[in-house]
């Protein structure tokens, strides 16, 4: 398991890496030998994400390796070799003897060529999938991973059902008619990151019934204190991280005392892996938020 301040930095790197991006991401199908292989059972994940959606296909036991972040996941086997997320070594890659590598454009963020680029080169299938900003783009992505692996099916059922149950907490939020105001911190103070429109936690507010305070902003940015204050959100959420009590030094922050969420003791915490990362276990965040916005 990660420690807090290692989630917190890679959590602040995936939202400055979002910003970088932007909305309208184009799907690169990555590096691949000429002759393709048509079933896979040598997989190698590159992103927890893409890690999250391999195990709920049912095909967690032809992973071979995944990144450190995926650690944890329920589906991969125990005792699997780690690879650097963003400096893999060829050289053991290649020992492990891949026939396909699932990668994220968080993997190439700020280099000029996509690392498993060689690996690709080489007659490894490596496929790029993006950092998905939005939940279309996620149900794309459950889709588009499962047509890689020759489970197609699995996928449209994987994206059904999160679609489904994010219709029931839709429904569920309308018949509140009270829609709080909520401030969501990624990353915090000194530092602090939240976001706009353009971001999938930002759907994720407005399914569960409530308005973000930067509604009105675009993508990740760096939000003051006085902007904060200003706004004064009825709500606020911020991120877990182990060993850290995000909830207290939020309160604890003298310059909060008069906003609505302090006063009305109305600051929860979310969880972060769920929040973070884009597959269809962002389900629990949603859920977490949807009670606490709509609790009386």
């Amino acid at each position: 398991m990660l420690s807090g301040s290692a989630k917190a930095g890679f959590l602040l790197f995936a939202a400055l890496l979002a910003l970088f991006i932007g909305t309208g991401c184009t799907r690169d199908s990555g590096q691949s030998s000429e002759e393709v292989p048509t079933e896979f059972n040598r997989i190698i994940s590159a992103a927890p994400s893409n890690t999250e959606i391999i195990t709920a296909l049912g095909m967690g036991d032809r992973l071979i390796a995944v990144d450190r972040y995926s650690g944890g996941i329920p589906g991969v086997p125990p005792g699997l070799p780690e690879i650097d997320f963003f400096n893999p070594d060829s050289e053991a890659i290649i020992g492990l003897e891949p026939d396909l590598i699932l990668t994220n454009e968080i993997n190439s963020f700020g280099i000029a060529d996509n690392p498993f680029k060689l690996l690709g080169d080489m007659g490894i299938r490596v496929v790029q999938i993006p950092t998905s900003v939005s939940i279309e783009g996620i149900y794309h992505d459950i889709i588009t991973i499962a047509e890689i692996l020759g489970v197609k099916e699995r996928g449209e059922l994987l994206a059904g059902s999160m679609k489904e149950e994010i219709e029931r907490i839709t429904a569920a939020a309308k018949a509140t008619p009270e829609r709080r105001t909520v401030y969501f911190e990624v990353s915090s103070a000194p530092t602090m990151v939240s976001f706009g429109q353009g971001a999938y936690l930002n759907e994720m507010i407005e399914i569960a019934g409530g308005r973000n305070i930067f509604n009105d902003q675009q993508g990740w940015f760096s939000p003051g204190a006085e902007e904060i204050i200003a706004r004064n959100p009825d709500i606020i959420f911020t991120m877990i991280y182990p060993g850290e009590d995000p909830v207290a030094e939020i309160k604890s922050r003298r310059v909060f005392e008069n906003i609505t969420a302090i006063k009305e003791n109305r600051v929860y915490a979310i969880d972060s892996d769920s929040a973070s990362r884009p597959s269809q276990n962002i389900l629990p965040a949603l859920r977490q938020m949807a009670r606490n916005i709509n609790s009386p």
